[in-house]
């Protein structure tokens, strides 16, 4: 396939992706796991409830330790605490909702399938240990990346904020690459009843032959959620000027 044809596949599956919007039951998936992610933040900002105390306060001391446990410093610590939470969270339920998306969106594009909801939970359901096996692989993967770059360019981090704004990008952009390399396994499995190591074989291969499209369709959700993760970054400077709850705000639109 040349390189105009390859353009001309990410434009046209693009815009059918557009068409989908007319179809809410394909993203129903999204719309529960987004439900699930608000409440563990709500449970988050409210860990020192009676009915929450009991799992949260241990869980935000292993995550933080003792000193995240008061107000306001625990909001400058809190896009940490949701954003290792939620890591637990997409290895528990996220997958079974990522795993049923692709199977709806799987049914929307054949004409002669109906996008059923029941069907498509079951058959992710029937897949959930080989798809936690990718998610294990490719949070490793991840993980090592985001925690090798900061050191890589440690010396790009100080310098004022368009240097480290600089970097960021980049460090989202490169590890992006990576992330890629997992984009086709979930459908490899739920969808052609691939086992883990042929469903990663599958993702590399196709990832490798349409480098450009998969590169844009995993950057474009990506860039919609890069400024408010830049923000949290950035809590301190918040919590300063605003008043600590703004920190919460930011985490529900970043969801």
């Amino acid at each position: 396939m040349s390189a105009l044809e390859k353009i001309n596949l990410f434009f046209s599956v693009f815009l059918d992706g557009l068409k989908s919007l007319k179809k809410p039951v394909l993203w129903l998936p999204f719309l529960f796991y987004a439900l699930i992610q608000f409440l563990l933040l709500l449970a988050l900002v409210y860990f020192y409830s009676p009915l929450l105390s009991t799992v949260f306060i241990p869980l935000v001391k292993g995550f933080v330790g003792d000193f995240a446990l008061h107000y306001p410093g625990y909001f400058l610590f809190l896009p940490k605490i949701f954003s290792r939470g939620n890591l637990l969270l997409g290895g528990i339920l996220g997958i079974i909702f990522i795993g049923w998306a692709t199977y709806l969106f799987f049914s929307y594009f054949l004409p002669d399938r109906k996008a059923k909801l029941g069907e498509g939970l079951k058959v992710t359901f029937s897949k959930y240990f080989l798809l936690l096996g990718v998610w294990l692989i490719e949070t490793l993967v991840l993980l090592g990346w985001f925690y090798l770059i900061p050191r890589i360019g440690k010396g790009l981090l100080t310098g004022g904020f368009k240097r480290e704004l600089a970097f960021e990008i980049l460090s989202l952009g490169l590890g992006i690459v990576f992330y890629c390399f997992f984009a086709y396994a979930f459908a490899a499995i739920v969808i052609s009843g691939k086992n883990i190591l042929s469903g990663l074989g599958s993702s590399v291969s196709i990832y490798r032959r349409n480098f450009f499209s998969t590169y844009f369709f995993v950057l474009i959700p990506n860039l919609l959620t890069f400024p408010f993760t830049l923000l949290n970054h950035r809590a301190a400077l918040l919590i300063s000027k605003f008043n600590p709850e703004v920190i919460f705000l930011i985490l529900i639109l970043e969801i």
